[in-house]
């Protein structure tokens, strides 16, 4: 149960992330790269974000 809840989380705070970046991109007219900058968001996070671009 607790490996259940801890990915639930994970994924959650991956989508945040993700629809933060979109979000930055479209309002500001960046990059992804630009947006996760601006975030200042991990290598390993950016890696996980990117494949869903």
């Amino acid at each position: 149960m607790c490996k259940a809840i801890e990915d639930m989380r994970k994924k959650e705070r991956a989508d945040t992330m993700f629809n933060n970046v979109k979000a930055l991109m479209e309002s500001m007219k960046w990059t992804a790269e630009q947006a996760m900058n601006a975030m200042k968001i991990s290598e390993d996070d950016r890696r996980l974000l990117l494949k869903r671009f």
